[in-house]
């Protein structure tokens, strides 16, 4: 009997479409270039985005404060996120264990913390997924 291996889940950052203003403060304060757009919209690359938050504060209409769990596996590419009017439904499909979404969100912000130094992220206090 062949085991069925777990579903990685991780925390996805991405940008409302709908409430951006497409102003780059966001591509301009980025400290590793994980935000780029196009003529339509700003994305945020689920591959180098370490989850640091130096793009969360500076964002004029908070457009950029939105944080899914998907499975790693499946996360939304750069070109369905330039494609989108709207951000998609959360996932409720999904049986996350709490304790490991903490887990998770702990190592994500150890490790933001440790590859921009003089980051702070303030907003990490009050996220949704971090208590």
């Amino acid at each position: 009997m062949s085991a069925v291996a777990p579903v990685v889940l991780m925390r996805q950052h991405l940008i409302d479409p709908e409430v951006c203003i497409r102003c780059n403060t966001c591509e301009e304060t980025c400290p590793i270039d994980a935000i780029t757009h196009d003529d339509r919209n700003y994305v945020v690359s689920a591959d180098i985005c370490n989850g640091c938050g130096a793009c969360v504060s500076p964002c004029p209409t908070g457009s950029i404060d939105h944080w899914h769990m998907v499975p790693k596996a499946t996360a939304y590419t750069l070109e369905e996120q330039l494609g989108w009017d709207e951000l998609p439904a959360l996932r409720t499909d999904l049986a996350v264990d709490a304790a490991l979404v903490d887990d998770a969100a702990d190592a994500m912000q150890s490790n933001a913390a440790a590859s921009a130094s003089s980051t702070t992220a303030p907003w990490s206090a009050a996220h949704p997924y971090l208590n």
